[in-house]
């Protein structure tokens, strides 16, 4: 998807550019503009096989991966270079599992599941006319459209994950032009389902083969814009004009000398200094409507203690903290006080002097990174 759009935004000014001025009309095939949204509709019809590469689909014969696919597509194109696809497709997918969904007690000889599920999955690509891109817009015989998209496939059939899944898939769309309106269609895709739909651990892969028919709506074509001559423009100053442009720059200049003095002050003005909050010594997180200390919070408590026992003639704050997405004010106040008074008492413990704390509680937010979980803590920092 990446690709299409960054292509097309490369190609659009190439296809929008204005004919030269000597020229009255444009080219098609070089300059293109956007359609209204009621043209340039198709619809597809084209039905195949795929060929299950999954984890363990190797260990099956040839024609025992093979299975039959069928997809009806609406497409919108905006331009010649880029359109939209709307679809959904049927899926039959065949092969070898050593467990896993979609699977019964049939097994091949050597001794893997004969596996077999079937998937619904509505999807929608992003498709780039690859000719048009590079070779500009002309009708052709034979046009390559690559094409990326997503699905939501859902299991139809067969012992597999239900309910909404997810695969990825890109492919190339060989076009035939048999008329205006009709086209036929030959369809190589590579999908990618998520790990839940074969059950084995693994992605399931499937390359699918897909022959098909293309009716388009009307309008069809692409019209170019039609750039009118410009003679070309001589003009002439007379003195009284020349005499006021001059008057324009010295004004002009004395602003830019004006504005670069302002500058020069700016960069000679002292920086003011900043003074940041003092940061916590350490910060003991907690589980949820707990207030209980783990043996590893204790371990960086004892050396802590250590630490504000050197420094006897400072004060430290204990705070007390709780998330305000859970439980309620009454609660949450409770728990605050609690956890601040579990770090009080273990430093205690470990021989602070209780003159040297002093315990707090607070309903703002401790956490830094967009995470309330973080605020389930009780903080140590200096007093100031």
């Amino acid at each position: 998807m990446h690709f299409l759009l960054v292509s097309m935004g490369l190609a659009m000014p190439a296809t929008l550019a204005a004919a030269p001025e000597t020229e009255a009309q444009s080219e098609s095939s070089q300059e293109i503009v956007l359609n209204s949204f009621k043209d340039n509709w198709a619809i597809s019809l084209e039905g195949g096989v795929d060929f299950s590469l999954g984890r363990f689909d190797s260990h099956a014969g040839f024609g025992q991966r093979i299975a039959p696919v069928f997809g009806l597509n609406v497409e919108k194109w905006f331009s010649p270079v880029i359109g939209l696809r709307l679809g959904a497709d049927y899926y039959g997918t065949k092969g070898a599992a050593l467990w896993g969904h979609g699977i019964g007690g049939e097994r091949f000889d050597n001794g893997y599941y004969k596996q077999s599920y079937a998937l619904i999955t509505p999807a929608l690509d992003v498709m780039g006319d690859l000719a048009s891109l590079f070779c500009g817009y002309r009708e052709r015989v034979y046009t390559p459209v690559l094409y990326v998209g997503m699905g939501l496939p859902v299991g139809v059939s067969g012992d597999v994950a239900k309910g909404v899944n997810m695969d990825m898939r890109g492919g190339l769309l060989n076009r035939f032009r048999l008329s205006d309106a009709w086209a036929i269609n030959l369809d190589l895709r590579f999908d990618v389902w998520e790990a839940s739909i074969a059950g084995e651990g693994n992605h399931g892969k499937t390359f699918s083969a897909l022959v098909g028919v293309t009716y388009k709506f009307k309008d069809r074509g692409w019209k170019a814009p039609v750039v009118p001559a410009v003679a070309p423009v001589v003009g002439k100053y007379s003195d009284d004009e020349g005499d006021a442009l001059v008057v324009q720059l010295r004004d002009a200049n004395r602003k830019i000398a004006n504005l670069e003095q302002q500058l020069a002050e700016c960069r000679n003005r002292p920086v003011e200094k900043v003074t940041e909050k003092p940061l916590p010594v350490v910060t003991v997180y907690y589980n949820i409507n707990s207030s209980t200390l783990q043996p590893k919070d204790k371990v960086v408590l004892k050396a802590v203690a250590k630490a504000i026992k050197a420094n006897e003639g400072r004060k430290y704050i204990i705070t007390g903290y709780a998330d305000s997405e859970t439980g309620t004010a009454a609660f949450n106040a409770k728990l605050r006080k609690a956890r601040a008074e579990q770090v009080y008492d273990a430093l205690v413990s470990y021989g602070v002097s209780p003159d040297q704390l002093e315990q707090k509680t607070s309903d703002a937010k401790l956490d830094r990174f967009g995470s309330y979980v973080l605020d389930r803590a009780a903080t140590i920092i200096p007093a100031e």
